[in-house]
């Protein structure tokens, strides 16, 4: 007799109730550019970070690349931080003024593979994300 083991998938509770593995980065983003950033796992938190030099260095993060053009998004003066526990395998960071703006993502991944995870975009019914 063969045992059903689903998955684990996004609603897998025990992989947030343990401690995330670190995923660490700093990058630097022109003005207009794009940046994604993909987790290999579901993020259990999250951290967003504005090292810009001065105050008109202003960065934008959203979920989905659409969120970007359609402003579901949120905004990241110099020197100011965003952290939420949030699931979400991917962000996408864009310079919306200065040149040159520094950034760093703190994130704690699950064991919770990324491919497992529903994909949340509006056209899935998920409003606000893009």
């Amino acid at each position: 007799m063969s045992l059903y083991n689903p998955p684990m998938h996004e609603n897998f509770v025990p992989g947030y109730q343990v401690s995330a593995v670190p995923y660490v980065t700093a990058s630097q983003i022109s003005l207009g550019e794009t940046q994604t950033h993909t987790f290999s796992f579901v993020t259990r938190f999250f951290n967003v970070k504005n090292r810009g030099a001065t105050a008109a260095d202003v960065i934008v993060v959203s979920f989905t690349e659409n969120g970007l053009t359609t402003g579901n998004y949120f905004t990241l003066e110099q020197g100011e931080s965003f952290r939420d526990e949030i699931r979400c395998t991917s962000l996408f960071v864009s310079c919306s003024n200065g040149s040159n703006v520094d950034y760093e993502i703190v994130a704690g991944l699950t064991s919770i593979p990324a491919r497992n995870m529903l994909l949340i975009t509006g056209s899935n019914g998920y409003e606000g994300v893009g």
